[in-house]
């Protein structure tokens, strides 16, 4: 049979191959999916900060974009505070039924 100290070995070197392949495998499909990602990312944010300058103007600078976000911020806050029907048992979605 197999000693222990050749068994220990093997067990070490089919470690060593499945670490490997898993190296291998986030080489070739993980990483590029990610840094794909991170691109689309930074596109994004220049495409939105390009669209704030654009809305804000060139007069008001920086400025502009605070302005929609705080006002953004007070919609939604709205949203949230307004009163809602009280839904009784009684009710039904369609009223011809």
């Amino acid at each position: 049979m197999y000693s222990s100290r050749r068994l220990l070995t093997l067990a070490l070197a089919c470690t060593a191959l499945i670490a490997s392949a898993a190296d291998a495998v986030y080489q070739r499909a993980v990483r590029p999916v990610v840094e794909a990602a991170v691109c689309v990312g930074l596109w994004l944010k220049r495409q939105m900060l390009d669209a704030f300058k654009l809305a804000g103007g060139e007069d008001e600078g920086e400025a502009q974009p605070a302005v929609m976000l705080v006002q953004a911020k007070a919609f939604v806050l709205r949203l949230a505070k307004r009163e809602r029907p009280e839904v009784t048992g009684s009710w039904r979605m369609c009223p011809s039924t």
